[in-house]
């Protein structure tokens, strides 16, 4: 029954931040847990998101704007919020479609059972750039997926280890 949300245990969770006009997909990295997010650390450039440059359980989390990467045969649960307006998160591919609210979260879940690519529109006119709102799902086996999510922690580990632990912002 899509009412009853799969356990997180056993899903793949995806924080899904609309803004205009750009979706931004936070995941948590091997440890599985998301770092804090708040507006204080927002920086478009350097943390879309707001991870808190500080806290440990975000210095492995990774992030995409406007491509989603999910596996097939796994439920994925996406929770989402937008930083500014109300958006709708619409993949009428995947026949999902969720308002995106200012100040809640909102969760969701799909599975995907095919690869390929699926888009992602904004489906609630939420200013005058809301027609270049879209963004994409890019639905990988799971083998390809795994690949990937490697691929974006050994970027991340190699980005932690040039920084030199010190963060430019605070």
């Amino acid at each position: 029954v899509v009412a009853e949300f799969p356990a997180e245990k056993d899903a793949i969770v995806v924080r899904v931040v609309a803004e205009q006009f750009a979706w931004n997909f936070h995941y948590a990295g091997p440890d599985g847990k998301f770092g804090n997010v708040d507006v204080k650390h927002i920086d478009s450039v350097n943390n879309p998101l707001g991870i808190d440059p500080k806290d440990e359980n975000g210095k492995d989390d990774y992030s995409t704007i406007n491509q989603m990467y999910v596996p097939t045969g796994k439920p994925i649960i996406a929770k989402l919020s937008s930083k500014d307006v109300i958006h709708s998160f619409g993949v009428p591919f995947l026949r999902v479609k969720q308002d995106a609210i200012p100040g809640m979260e909102v969760p969701i879940w799909f599975e995907a059972l095919k690869t390929g690519t699926a888009e992602i529109a904004c489906s609630q006119l939420c200013g005058v750039g809301h027609y270049s709102m879209r963004g994409f799902v890019n639905i990988k086996s799971p083998e390809d997926f795994a690949k990937w999510q490697e691929e974006q922690t050994k970027a991340k580990a190699e980005e932690n280890a040039g920084s030199g632990g010190d963060d430019f912002w605070n």
